[in-house]
């Protein structure tokens, strides 16, 4: 397989400061003194992997949306597909794959990670975004910004 067909995984990975909580939470949980559990129960456990498979599918569906663009450098502003719902659908891709796998191993670390990771983009990161896109592409990222919600809800 040549590399241009997959050219969409550069846009993939996690960011590293969400694979940290990630990882964070999920070696306290393993390791932790205090395993921090609780009964998930059938419904949890199939929350937990809906919300994976959430995460997953929408994760793939923003990468694909950028074809050969770099997401980190785009040319065009992307109103589409999973960014017709929210501006940041990597972002709540990743956080709904941690939520889901706190869900799934009953794991109060992993869901303190995801709330953690949620806040650190929310505070830091999505501002420095759009600050740079708002540059980027002027009004029309302003209107889109007025139309679409920065998460899923409105915040």
């Amino acid at each position: 397989m040549r590399g241009h067909q997959l050219g969409w995984l550069r846009n993939l990975p996690i960011p590293e400061y969400q694979l940290g909580f990630l990882l964070a939470g999920l070696g306290l949980h393993l390791w932790g003194e205090s395993r921090a559990v609780f009964d998930v129960g059938i419904i949890g456990v199939a929350l937990g992997v809906v919300l994976i498979g959430i995460g997953i599918v929408v994760s793939i569906m923003s990468a694909l949306s950028f074809g050969d663009e770099t997401m980190a450098s785009p040319d065009t502003l992307r109103t589409s597909g999973p960014y017709r719902f929210t501006r940041n659908p990597m972002y709540l891709s990743w956080l709904l794959a941690t939520l889901g796998l706190g869900l799934f191993l009953g794991s109060w670390w992993l869901i303190a990670a995801s709330g953690a990771a949620g806040a650190v983009t929310q505070l830091l990161v999505i501002s420095a975004e759009e600050q740079f896109l708002t540059h980027k592409f002027g009004s029309r990222y302003e209107n889109y910004r007025n139309q679409t919600p920065r998460w899923i809800w409105p915040l």
